[in-house]
């Protein structure tokens, strides 16, 4: 008997892609499938999110991140069904614009 059901886990965000140059940051959280489980739903803190921007932007010479579209927090989420789950895993990104001048390297 297969059973179906839901769960929530809490997730961080990790750089996944990015362009120093071009002063832009990709995050993300890639939901792995769970046997058993229709669906992960995704608690994630959006300030955890800015900080990691904001590191990774200073690293690369620059003062700060910006979330593109500000004021909101533009989540991209693809879905990939498997069997009954319509979204048995999943990913979400968000992209961030480095501010401030960049410092030479």
């Amino acid at each position: 008997m297969l059973t179906t059901c839901t769960t929530t886990a809490n997730m961080n965000w990790v750089f996944v892609g990015g362009s120093k140059a071009d002063g832009n940051v990709t995050l993300g959280i890639d939901v792995q499938p769970v046997v058993g489980v229709t669906e992960t739903n995704v608690i994630w803190d959006t300030k955890q999110a800015n900080t990691e921007a904001i590191t990774r932007c200073q690293n690369w010479g620059y003062s700060g991140a910006e979330v593109y579209r500000e004021g909101e927090f533009p989540v991209l989420k693809t879905c990939f069904p498997q069997g009954i789950s319509p979204c048995w895993s999943k990913s979400y990104r968000v992209q961030y614009q480095c501010t401030g001048s960049k410092t030479p390297s």
